[in-house]
């Protein structure tokens, strides 16, 4: 190059990087370096660039020269002929052996990435060279050993051996090339996987132990330089720079870092008698005890390599994992992990990091402590300190932090299910302290104060309320499984402990609040830990009744009556307690229950429940109470109808001995006026499911006498009148009385309702219309009697037949009058139904169509701020609004739930004719003024209850009829509200208030809950890949949806479409029902073909050009992976396909892909090329392409060792048959 085209360079760089250069100059630079790249003598350019001695300081001239040697390399390598690699790889050796002190670390990061990317490409290529064609013994001539860079592990010692900057690089080098071939999915790397792990695992490896091991191969011998091999060199080195220098010295902090980097590359799959020579655990666990916070990590993470890894022989496993369980070993972890002091006032984020992987690896080790694994990968529980290893456990259990202690969770779960664990000793002796952390552990955290040391934890290790909800959802699940499995094996030192517990508890000062305080909060700090209480005594109860199927011992009998007495006694101590606030006196209520199983054949004591719940169900509203705390005693007696009725499932036979008694104290409750419609209904379903569900003799009689004067309002002349029309409709919900109360009241179109106080005549009108709304429509008692009868009957058991037989002919008369209903419910919300109304009423009913509701973690404003302003609104006329909006909301969602029910009758709702259309007309007919959120429940409570529940024999009649329409009306809805989301997004600019703030992000939050319901009803129709648990009627709707173009096609579009919309979730949901039904469907139909190759690839090729779902794209790779190979055994349309969607992509590109597609042997391969050809696409229309070649791989290395750390799928849904075997065969031939 000459002076004048390398001042052009220097110039167009100082533009590109000098920050005051205009857009215009930086662009015309820019464009120009990209020229550069092109010219044939830039490799050259760029190593002449890249020299110290050259641009020894302008590490930007140097890295731009390096980054055209990395054009050359990762984009034009096809295009060099032999001479030209050749000369390309002594550059690349000479600047690596030239590397100077003071040179930055992404320089040497990115000499080291080009001479990975040769290594990849060339390193060995004659150990596959066909012998016949070569003249010398070996079959293998002298160029052929230089095109195969046989000397590169000779080139690495040299750079190991001359500076401590070509030292290092060395380290990066290897640790950079290891990562490519073992730890990603590099599509390079996968097809040369076997000559690489070879040449890896041979300059590793020591020469004594390959001799070992391995018959003499010459020609690999040959890429070998040293005999001692690197592993023993890096350990030798490391342990020298430990024993001769401080911690903190350079040489530490330069190659103590690099070595323990490297080696985390590879103990997964160097020798063990390597390992095992260079005492490398030894040398880890020294290093746990050095002030280096970095270190010690590191080591932690080699240690975790170490006892995760296989071994092929018991003297292997017991060096590495025996030796851990031995007293000392067990003894040095717990030392280690007590040394690590996390204080959360005061965090150190690298310690706290530390402790958690530490923690990690210890419960790692659990894994073989399963007696089920062969002997050689298994400890002995009689030689190893196991006590000492769960006591280490049970420590971290303890420890303050959720997340810390919930790593051990599912290991202690685990080993409580299998008898052969939980029956040891060692496990045995620490069960009751298990016991107790798990206990005090069935909190609610996020209701603890803020000053709570927990609560401090929480705060630090989550930044949404939406993860912490979930991640703690799942802590208390598991430290209730405890609960439960540690009294199911120690039933009767269980019971005494829990006695001994709540008279603790109850002793105390909060234990005390907890039965005086009538006025707790929901999140105090006495209501949390009491029905804590309550929750621990339901699972004990749980852990009994386990105990009594599992348990078959011949001293059953014996222990049961002990046992019997133990729960009875503790439940008349229960009853007997006095609680005066009506929260817990709910939670009260709901424990007793949970006795009815144990205790419903051997004592009385549950017929005092059933008093308990009765009186309880109709606590006293005392005069002159709030309205809150009027809503908590509310919900009291509603929560116990629920229990009384739960109470009548469990035992049924018990109480038909006392129906004439209950009927008549429950006849009594309902003619004393003290009870609303709704828990009058509760009661009359208490006797009917006890009627149908016990050995009663008058059946019918009993069925008729509580169903039937329910279900003829339906066809009262009232009832009729208003489901007639939309008028009528709003007459009989009294707008008629609103309109003319407000025409008194002057109330316009404009008037903010919210400005008019309530008078008395409001007061009297609003109380009459209640009375009428509590009974108006029959549709909850409908749905209750229907659901409640048969909920969790077995359909072939005499009990559901019977009720069938008299449900039947009930309510296939009352069906029309349901969708009529909602028919006008959804008419009702219209607007455009409302011009012939008085103007006076339409400010009400504009009103009326608001849905308010708070939801945590989206709504802005705060649960007390919200209330507060209900409360306030309740004194206006804005109550009417409200008042007959939840009354039109809250019939609607009983219909869906009815027709839900309904579903449930086998053919009765479906062999009516027709019935799917006018169930989608009766719910969709009208959707002007249908919210998302409601949406959402029509299909969760309805529609996916109908598919799910349709009879087989009905699926091709009743599926092929709705679906169809179900599918278009979701898609057309969801790509409209999309749409909007794309154009407007939350427009903030810092000055809205909370108000507008808030329904904006509800807005959308609402569409993201209810795209993920549709996703759920799409599973219900064809569940995802490798799914378990698949229904009958699932496998009939996917062979409708496979076999029938007419439900195909709106399935697939909907499909499509989810797939791109930016809600990964669904997004990736969606993806693994669409692999379910690819087998199927692919070179079935031309036209379906077609559909795939143009509309499903193109947008699955956006999903995966777009970082938005980085989380989906393996997944979508996947579904393309299968397609592309499918439909490329056809016609070359797949291609093409790909050539026009992806920007900057070649023939000789797709010619490169298509070659690792056939050499690739498994689909995982497949995938990672096709990754490859689109992060070449994408990366090419960047003026830093070759940066983002180096961030890509950093992206792809977090994400490996972060999938390092989860467990494997229990099928591996990379070998999948239909891609490997079948498409694949028959890739570039005919059909």
């Amino acid at each position: 190059m000459d002076s004048e085209g390398v001042h052009q360079i220097l110039k167009a760089l100082e533009i590109v990087y000098e920050p005051r250069s205009t857009n215009d100059a930086r662009r015309q630079a820019q464009a120009f370096l990209e020229d550069v790249k092109l010219k044939e003598e830039s490799p050259y350019w760029g190593y002449q660039l890249a020299l110290p001695e050259n641009y020894a300081k302008n590490y930007i001239v140097r890295h731009f020269g390096l980054s055209l040697l990395q054009h050359a390399i990762v984009k034009k390598f096809h295009t060099l002929d032999r001479p030209k690699v050749t000369a390309v790889r002594e550059w690349v050796i000479d600047l690596a052996n030239k590397v100077e002190e003071g040179d930055s670390h992404f320089l040497k990061e990115k000499l080291a990435f080009l001479w990975a990317s040769l290594a990849k490409r060339i390193w060995g290529s004659f150990l596959i060279i066909n012998p016949e064609s070569n003249p010398d013994a070996n079959g293998i001539s002298e160029q052929q050993y230089a095109d195969g860079w046989a000397s590169m592990d000779s080139d690495l010692w040299t750079l190991w051996n001359g500076s401590t900057q070509s030292k290092e690089l060395s380290l990066i080098v290897l640790r950079t090339l290891f990562e490519d071939i073992y730890l990603l999915d590099d599509p390079l790397a996968s097809k040369r996987t076997s000559v690489l792990n070879q040449l890896s695992v041979s300059i590793v490896t020591s020469a004594e132990v390959l001799d070992l091991i391995y018959e003499p191969n010459p020609s690999l011998s040959m890429c070998k330089s040293s005999s001692k091999g690197w592993f023993v060199a890096w350990s030798d080195f490391l342990l020298e720079i430990l024993n001769e220098n401080d911690t903190s010295s350079a040489i530490v902090q330069t190659f103590a870092p690099k070595i323990l980097t490297t080696f985390k590359t590879c103990l997964h799959w160097v020798q063990p008698s390597v390992l095992k020579s260079q005492n490398i655990m030894k040398t880890l666990v020294d290093i746990l005890t050095v002030p280096d916070i970095k270190l010690k990590t590191l080591a932690v993470d080699c240690l975790h390599i170490l006892f995760t890894r296989s071994y092929g022989n018991a003297e292997d496993f017991e060096f590495f994992i025996g030796s851990i369980f031995t007293t000392e070993g067990v003894m040095k972890l717990a030392q280690f992990e007590r040394s690590l002091v996390i204080d959360p006032d005061n965090l150190c984020e690298s310690t706290y990091t530390l402790l958690k992987k530490t923690v990690e690896m210890i419960v790692s080790l659990s894994e073989y402590l399963n007696i089920l694994l062969p002997s050689k990968s298994r400890v002995d529980w009689e030689k190893a300190d196991v006590r000492s290893y769960l006591n280490l456990v049970l420590a971290t259990t303890s420890h303050a932090s959720p997340i810390i202690s919930g790593l051990s969770l599912q290991m202690w779960v685990t080993t409580l299910r299998y008898d052969e664990l939980s029956s040891k000793p060692q496990v045995n002796d620490i069960l009751m302290d298990l016991l107790q952390i798990a206990a005090d552990r069935t909190i609610d955290y996020s209701s603890l104060n803020e000053d709570h040391v927990s609560k401090k934890y929480l705060e630090i290790d989550f930044d949404s309320v939406l993860e912490s909800h979930s991640f703690l959802n799942n802590y208390k699940k598991f430290n209730e499984d405890i609960v439960r499995i540690t009294i199911c094996k120690k039933p009767e030192e269980g019971m005494q402990w829990l006695e001994k517990r709540l008279q603790t508890f109850f002793n105390s000062s909060i234990g005390a609040q907890c039965i005086n305080d009538a006025y707790l909060e929901e999140k105090s700090e006495p209501f949390n830990y009491g029905t804590s209480q309550f929750n621990v005594i339901e699972n004990s109860i749980r852990g009994v009744s386990r105990w009594r199927i599992w348990y078959s011992g011949t001293d059953f009998d014996t222990r049961n009556l002990r046992l019997n007495t133990l729960v009875e006694d503790l439940g008349e101590r229960l009853l007997a307690m006095e609680l005066a606030s009506p929260l817990l006196i709910r939670k009260q209520v709901q424990t007793m229950v949970q006795f009815a199983p144990l205790l419903k054949d051997v004592s009385p004591l549950m017929f005092k429940v059933l008093e308990k719940i009765l009186t309880t169900a109709i606590f006293e509203y005392p005069e002159n109470i709030s309205d809150e705390r009027r809503e908590v005693i509310r919900d009291l007696r509603t929560s116990c109808g629920t229990e009384l009725n739960r109470l009548a499932y469990i035992m049924p036979d018990s109480l038909k001995n006392i129906f004439g008694d209950l009927e008549n104290v429950i006849s009594d409750i309902l003619s004393s006026n003290k009870v609303s419609n709704h828990e009058n209904v509760a009661f009359k379903s208490f006797l009917l499911v006890i009627a149908s569900r016990s050995s009663i003799d008058n059946k019918e009689e009993l069925f008729a006498k509580i169903v039937d004067p329910e279900l003829s309002a339906w066809s009262s002349p009232e009832t009729e009148k208003g489901l007639m029309n939309l008028h009528w409709f709003m007459e009989r919900i009294g707008i008629v009385e609103i309109a003319q109360y407000f025409q008194k009241r002057n109330i316009t179109v404009d008037s903010n309702l919210l400005d008019a106080e309530m008078d008395e005549e409001g007061r009297q009108l609003k109380s009459r219309l209640k009375d009428r709304w509590s009974s108006i429509f029959p549709i909850r008692a409908t749905r209750i009697f229907i659901q409640y009868s048969i909920e969790k009957l077995a359909h072939d058991s005499p009990e559901y037949i019977n009720l069938l037989r008299m449900w039947k002919p009930r309510v296939r008369p009352i069906v029309p009058h349901i969708l009529q209903l909602l028919t006008q419910i959804q008419a009702y919300h219209n607007p455009d139904n409302w011009k012939d109304l008085p103007e006076a009423v339409l400010a009400f009913l504009r009103y009326s169509r608001m849905e308010r509701f708070w939801q945590q973690g989206v709504s802005i404003q705060s649960k007390e701020t919200f209330i507060e302003e209900s409360v306030k609104a309740a004194l206006t006329l804005r109550e009417f609004a409200d008042s007959v909006g939840h009354l039109i909301r809250y019939t609607r969602e009983y219909a869906y739930l009815t027709i839900g029910s309904l579903s449930q009758l086998e053919d009765t709702l479906y062999e009516i004719p027709n019935i799917a259309t006018s169930l989608w007309n009766a719910l969709a007919g009208d959707v002007v003024g249908v919210t998302l959120h409601s949406w959402k429940h029509m299909i969760n409570s309805c529609l996916r209850s109908v598919v799910k529940n349709c009879p087989i024999k009905f699926v091709e009649v009743f599926m092929s009829e709705l679906l169809p329409l179900a599918l278009t009306g979701f898609d057309k809805l969801l790509m409209e509200r999309w749409d909007k989301v794309y154009v407007n997004g939350l427009q903030l600019q810092g000055n809205e208030d909370d108000t507008a703030l808030s329904e904006e992000m509800m807005e959308e939050h609402m569409l993201r809950q209810l795209t993920a319901t549709v996703v759920r009803f799409l599973m219900d129709i064809v569940p995802q890949v490798n799914a378990k648990n698949v229904t009958d009627t699932q496998t009939a709707c996917k062979r409708l949806v496979c076999t029938n173009k007419e439900v195909m096609a709106p399935f697939l579009q909907i499909c499509c479409h989810i797939i791109g919309l930016k809600d990964t979730k669904c997004s990736f949901n969606t993806i693994l029902v669409v692999r379910n039904i690819l087998p199927s469907i692919i070179s079935k139909d031309d036209e379906v073909d077609k559909y795939l190759c143009f509309t499903f690839m193109k947008a699955l090729l956006k999903v995966i050009m777009d970082d938005y779902f980085a989380e989906t794209h393996s997944e979508a790779a996947t579904v393309l992976t299968t397609l592309y190979c499918a439909l490329r055994a056809k016609n070359d349309l797949p291609a093409q396909v790909l050539l026009e969607a992806l920007p900057n992509i070649t023939t000789q590109h797709m010619n490169n892909f298509e070659t690792l597609l056939v050499g690739s042997r498994s689909l995982k391969h497949q995938r990672s090329a096709l990754l490859e050809l689109v992060r070449i696409s994408v990366t090419s229309q960047l003026d830093t392409a070759e940066d983002d070649d180096l961030k890509y791989r950093k992206k792809q290395l977090e994400e490996a060792n972060s999938g390092l750390k989860k467990k494997a799928l229990a099928n591996d849904i990379m070998n999948d048959p239909f891609t490997e075997n079948g498409a694949l065969n028959t890739i570039f031939g005919t059909e």
